[in-house]
């Protein structure tokens, strides 16, 4: 039997279940959030600024209604894992499987701490796009605080991308706990 085949079916079926839902979500989340700042905002950049803010208000509220349950899926997997564990003879793999917990979990304080300034000047200008003419449109001017959509739009990418490393963290303890390591 191979190594990493006998490290899994060691455990029973429920913990086995426990460790899919885990790495797969997490996988999942930060394949999402990731695509969103590699794909979508560098092909958005040449639209005018207020699709560009429409755009982004439509992807963000998708993101919205997907990435709290899947958060709250993996981070709750890793952590049964932990616990299930740290009892046992696998209570290294415990300590991996919190640290996977902790990783994943902590997109949303990461995401309320550090985005919501961002995403709240974003939404502003989602309001503000409603009332322009087409010429302003295309010329936008930049706010109070002299930020323009477009760059403000950069540093929500940089930001959700630093976000979705996080469960990608996650996922990797998750799968270097369950497939690498020995009791």
């Amino acid at each position: 039997m191979s190594t990493m085949t006998s490290l899994s079916a060691t455990l029973p079926p429920s913990l086995r279940l426990a460790q899919a839902i885990g790495i797969m979500t997490s996988a999942f989340l930060s394949g999402g959030v990731l695509a969103v700042s590699y794909g979508f905002v560098p092909s958005m950049s040449q639209a005018p600024n207020t699709l560009l803010v429409r755009e982004w208000k439509t992807t963000y509220r998708r993101g919205v209604a997907a990435a709290p349950a899947l958060a709250i899926a993996s981070t709750l997997s890793f952590a049964w894992l932990s616990y299930s564990l740290s009892f046992t003879l696998n209570h290294h793999k415990a300590e991996i499987y919190a640290l996977a917990a902790l990783a994943t979990g902590s997109i949303v304080p990461f995401t309320i701490i550090f985005m919501t300034s961002v995403n709240g000047k974003l939404y502003r200008k989602v309001q503000d796009s409603k009332h322009l003419s087409r010429t302003e449109e295309m010329n936008e001017s930049k706010d109070k605080k002299g930020e323009k959509s477009q760059e403000l739009l950069d540093r929500w990418a940089i930001m959700n991308f630093t976000r979705g490393l996080l469960p990608l963290t996650g996922a990797s303890l998750g799968i270097y706990a369950s497939f690498y390591m020995t009791s």
